[in-house]
């Protein structure tokens, strides 16, 4: 067991180690201001939940109304009597009443009072139709006048961030109930869905709804059904009311709200996630989305801080394994993505389920895993390329070796291959040799030939794994040097019973290293002999178009398998089969002769069928 923990590299884990201290950190925190961004985006961009068809129409007492009544507000118990003589004409659904009337001042204001709450009960003889709506101050709750209080009030005060949550006194939660009552929104969608056969709700079984023992009321964040300063509910002014200018049914069956909208008092604006820098918002038309989302519960389920944190430290493991193990531009693109996949999933959660995750601590987690991995990602890299770096400078310096003493090694093989070739030749002219012994003089002679190219084989070699092959190019006609291969191969191909044919068109002369195309000719030319087969044929055929000169050498003898087609220009690789075990070679042939076509700025390819024999093309630049 010691000494499995002693052969675990820690300085691997330190990465991860930082991460989870940085995580765990970050996750004791809360980040409510760029909560309240993402929040709120999601709501402006809430597309299914604008699909709610309004059931609501607002009265406004506004500048205009004080103009055409000459009053003000809160306008005298006769307008008002005068308004609710109109909407009982029109048999609203219900009504609510956000107006701060006052106690009367005169006998008249009195007698109109009565009038108002003789209409009201004739409205709503069982007070389930009419509510006040009030708010709360700093001397407490602003009740209706005394006379008016047995037709029933409810809170209506709209809740801001100003505590808790963002602390930008936005709108997001409404208050459900306080201290065991109803408010007045929650108690609209009681009754309204109550009138249309729909299941009441109570405060806590709507979705999200949650107690606050300090308020001592149940919240709930709920979704606006669109941006309340837009044209989607149907408002208008008080005075066109009273003087009854709405077309019939304006208001039959609907939920009626009734309250101020002053441009000159900022008192009646508020802000929401659609305007948070102005309170541009009136408190009329989000006393209506209010009551939208309670009728149709969209309200927002939170989801648990600790789910979040959790995900945060898994989502930390996954992606530092990640990041370390992929390269650091995938590893850019996996965050990336892993960004996206968070903001969709937590939009999708929104949007179909009504659930809000809140993303501070996923994104920001990611963000600390990148910004930590990175660094190490980059020493590690930096590490194993000064390690490559390292490798690449000994290789070099054992490759410079290797070929100094190849160079070196068949440099001095030269000299007593040629003095035995030279014997060897002594050895047939000046003596009378007998048969057996001539036949031995050819096999020295022959032996000396082979190991002399495969000498030649290893220099060029040398020559071009050091770069010091240089082309020393002139004009010359291809097929002259074709016609001096062909004389002079001619009796080995007879040798074997074999025939050269050729059909050499008229060329113009090219640019070209005439020692080179000589060796890459002898050699295909010669693997013909070797490899084909005797009674064969080999036909050297040339062509050329504007662009190429076209060489062709192709035989009829036993061909190459596609498996060793695929490697024949590969470097010391033969084909290994029962016809050319016995051939010697040093596997560099083919491998020189593509190297040269291609310093040609040429191509060769090779075509084969076993037992139909084998073609090249050489193609070499028409200049």
């Amino acid at each position: 067991m010691l000494n499995r923990l002693k052969s675990v590299e820690f300085s691997k884990f330190a990465p991860l180690l930082v991460t989870l201290a940085f995580i765990l950190i970050l996750i004791q925190y809360s980040f409510h201001p760029l909560e309240s961004i993402f929040f709120d985006f999601w709501e402006k961009t809430d597309f299914p939940a604008k699909s709610f068809k309004s059931s609501i129409v607002l009265v406004s007492l506004d500048e205009e109304s004080d103009q055409f009544l000459g009053e003000t507000y809160p306008y005298t118990y006769a307008s008002h009597t005068r308004l609710m003589s109109r909407l009982m004409e029109d048999q609203p659904g219900l009504i609510n009443y956000y107006v701060s009337l006052r106690e009367p001042d005169s006998d008249v204001e009195a007698r109109y009072q009565t009038e108002f709450h003789e209409n009201i009960k004739s409205y709503s003889p069982s007070n389930d139709k009419f509510k006040f709506g009030t708010e709360i101050d700093n001397l407490g709750e602003l009740i209706p006048p005394e006379a008016l209080r047995d037709v029933g009030y409810y809170l209506g005060q709209l809740y801001k961030d100003q505590l808790v949550f963002s602390k930008d006194e936005v709108v997001r939660r409404a208050i459900l109930n306080i201290s065991g009552e109803d408010s007045i929104h929650l108690w609209t969608a009681k009754r309204y869905r109550e009138l249309n056969n729909m299941p009441v709700i109570d405060a806590t079984a709507y979705k999200g709804a949650y107690y606050n023992s300090e308020a001592d009321a149940n919240f709930a964040l709920f979704k606006y059904s669109g941006n309340p300063t837009s044209s989607r509910i149907p408002i208008i002014p008080f005075h066109r009311v009273v003087v009854g200018n709405f077309p019939k049914g304006f208001f039959k069956d609907k939920i009626v709200l009734v309250g101020p909208q002053y441009l000159s008092n900022s008192s009646d604006f508020i802000l929401t996630p659609f305007e948070k820098e102005n309170a541009k918002t009136p408190k009329l038309a989000v006393h209506a989305d209010v009551i939208e989302a309670l009728v149709s519960e969209k309200t927002i389920y939170d989801v648990d801080d600790l789910v979040t944190q959790i995900a945060s430290i898994l989502i930390a493991i996954l992606l530092s394994y990640i990041i370390s193990r992929v390269q650091p531009v995938k590893g850019l693109m996996i965050t990336i993505l892993l960004i996206i996949g968070i903001l969709l999933t937590s939009y999708l959660a929104f949007v179909t389920l009504g659930w809000w995750i809140k993303l501070s601590h996923l994104v920001l987690s990611i963000f600390v895993v990148y910004y930590i991995w990175v660094p190490f990602r980059a020493i590690e890299e930096y590490q194993t390329r000064y390690a490559i770096q390292e490798e690449t400078k000994l290789l070099k310096q054992v490759d410079n070796l290797k070929q100094n003493f190849i160079s070196l090694m068949s440099h001095d093989l030269k000299t007593p291959v040629a003095k035995i070739a030279g014997i060897a030749d002594i050895l047939k002219i000046k003596f009378n040799n007998t048969p057996e012994q001539m036949e031995l003089i050819d096999n020295v002679v022959a032996s000396t030939k082979e190991l002399n190219n495969f000498i030649n084989s290893i220099l060029d070699l040398t020559k071009i794994e050091s770069q010091n092959l240089t082309l020393r190019k002139e004009s010359k006609d291809v097929n002259k040097i074709i016609e001096g291969i062909i004389e002079k191969l001619e009796f080995e191909a007879n040798a074997k019973s074999m025939k050269i044919e050729s059909d050499l068109s008229p060329l113009y002369p090219i640019q070209i290293d005439t020692v080179l195309m000589n060796r890459v000719i002898s050699n295909l030319i010669e693997n013909a002999i070797k490899y084909a087969g005797r009674d064969k044929t080999i036909s050297v055929k040339t062509w050329d178009d504007p662009e190429w000169v076209y060489i062709e050498i192709r035989d009829n003898g036993v061909g190459v398998g596609p498996d060793d087609l695929a490697h024949i220009f590969d470097k010391f690789y033969r084909v290994k089969n029962d016809s050319t075990h016995a051939i010697k070679g040093s596997g560099l042939g083919l491998y020189l002769v593509k190297y040269f076509i291609e310093l040609h700025n040429g191509v060769i390819t090779a075509t084969s069928q076993l037992g139909e024999g084998t073609s090249f093309i050489i193609k070499l630049k028409n200049e």
